[in-house]
């Protein structure tokens, strides 16, 4: 990869303390390899989600309204390759397990672990590059054979 285009990144919890907390954590750590967008209100995360060019949602699964698993739900419609994380303070077995059958790629308990999170955000930062760049050469070549 000639240009590593950065990841977009959008926080959501309806704590602001700890999307805060986030977000600085994030920025210290992977400065401008993550584009950071941080949201306190599930409804309007939904509404910023189904805009596009989310690549990486970490959310809290717990939330009044919508919970984690609908934007879960949105942001897989919207790009099937958005990398979900969830962090949560305390959750039930079934919805843990509905977030991993639904494709959610990992979750954090709360309180959150400075490095697990910056490891976790990491590893979905470099999935999301390996399936941008899976599908840039797929494109690539399909445009070739059609040429010839």
């Amino acid at each position: 990869m000639a240009h590593i285009k950065p990841s977009s990144l959008l926080v959501v919890d309806d704590d602001p303390s700890m999307t805060r907390l986030v977000v600085t954590i994030i920025k210290r750590a992977l400065g401008d390899e993550i584009s950071i967008e941080a949201l306190t209100d599930p409804a309007v995360a939904r509404e910023r989600i189904d805009k596009g060019g989310i690549d990486i949602l970490l959310t809290d699964l717990e939330m009044p309204g919508v919970n984690g698993l609908d934007l879960l739900q949105c942001a897989k419609r919207r790009n099937a390759c958005t990398q979900v994380l969830f962090f949560t303070g305390h959750s039930s077995q079934d919805a843990l397990l509905s977030a991993l059958e639904l494709g959610a790629a990992d979750y954090l308990l709360k309180p959150v672990d400075q490095q697990s999170l910056v490891e976790l955000i990491t590893q979905a930062h470099h999935r999301q590059q390996r399936w941008r760049q899976a599908l840039a050469e797929t494109w690539q070549r399909r445009k070739e054979a059609a040429a010839t």
